[in-house]
């Protein structure tokens, strides 16, 4: 049998952005307690290759190494609801018994470290701590699609974008500048962005030039904004400042950094800039005026 070390160099994870992973040091630390750790093989998956249909067995289990994924359903009138996002570090496929779920698409190309689902549920069975690693991350994503379905439901339309396009921050490329404002790349197209908000391609770009207009964003590129007030967008949607806007955070011990400012893990804890800033000692108002009030 190899040892936690040999089985590590061997599935090649050496390099890794994602090698810190409580995870995926579980997995090779197999090997010590005597189970033979679940070898994993690395699959590219091109964007908007279709990995699982809805209600379909998984096509590939693992560890989304790289790229994002989308979850949809097809609703009873036709439309597509984008259900959520898989970013670096995320599980994919039938890894806690529950095979079936809705369509798994990818937004972009991505690369998952896949293992035999097999092998994975023997190597459960055999050592109590993985498995409960394992459950921990399963836990962690539900606990997440179950943030994601509230704000549907308790935020209006262009809440739910502005509380997107925070969210967004904390799992897709971002760059901070001298003058203290972010740029983010944002992955996903728009369709999927109104697909997840449950609203429509204009009013994303209405609600993004109302932000332009305050001085909140500003597109710099297709895809690219520099955000100058992370903490107003949080207001604005809604969200509690300190810990709303991590609910797409990984696993905290992992902060992988690829170059060309890739995909990261982000590390625990956000800016000052998010910080709720206190006006004559009290808290600021959770939602200012906003320009759009009124409107349809």
């Amino acid at each position: 049998m190899e040892t936690g070390r040999t089985a590590f160099e061997t599935a090649g994870c050496g390099k890794c952005p994602l090698k810190t992973l409580r995870l995926c040091r579980s997995v090779f630390g197999l090997a010590g307690g005597g189970v033979q750790p679940p070898l994993p093989r690395l699959r590219r998956i091109p964007a908007e290759a279709r990995l699982q249909e809805e209600d379909e067995l998984p096509r590939v289990t693992g560890v989304l190494r790289s790229g994002f994924l989308r979850t949809e359903r097809i609703l009873r009138d036709g439309q597509r609801t984008v259900l959520g996002f898989l970013a670096p570090g995320d599980l994919v496929g039938d890894v806690a018994g529950i095979p079936r779920g809705p369509a798994l698409v990818a937004v972009t190309d991505a690369e998952i470290c896949a293992f035999d689902p097999a092998a994975l549920r023997r190597a459960m069975a055999k050592d109590a701590p993985f498995h409960a690693t394992v459950l921990a991350d399963v836990m962690r994503q539900h606990i997440r699609q179950l943030e994601m379905v509230w704000r549907r439901g308790a935020l209006g339309s262009r809440e739910r974008i502005v509380a997107f396009l925070v969210m967004a921050t904390e799992f897709m490329p971002t760059k901070t500048r001298k003058d203290g404002s972010l740029v983010l790349d944002m992955v996903v197209s728009r369709r999927d962005w109104a697909d997840f908000a449950c609203t429509t391609v204009e009013t994303i770009c209405r609600t993004l030039g109302d932000l332009a207009e305050r001085g909140l964003i500003a597109q710099e590129s297709p895809g690219r904004y520099r955000i100058r007030d992370l903490a107003a967008l949080a207001e604005l949607a809604r969200l509690d400042p300190l810990r709303d806007p991590r609910a797409m955070i990984l696993d905290a011990t992992a902060q992988p950094a690829p170059k060309g400012g890739a995909h990261r893990a982000p590390k625990p804890g956000r800016p000052a800039a998010l910080r709720m800033p206190e006006r004559n000692g009290a808290p600021r108002p959770l939602l200012p005026s906003a320009p759009w009030e009124g409107r349809p």
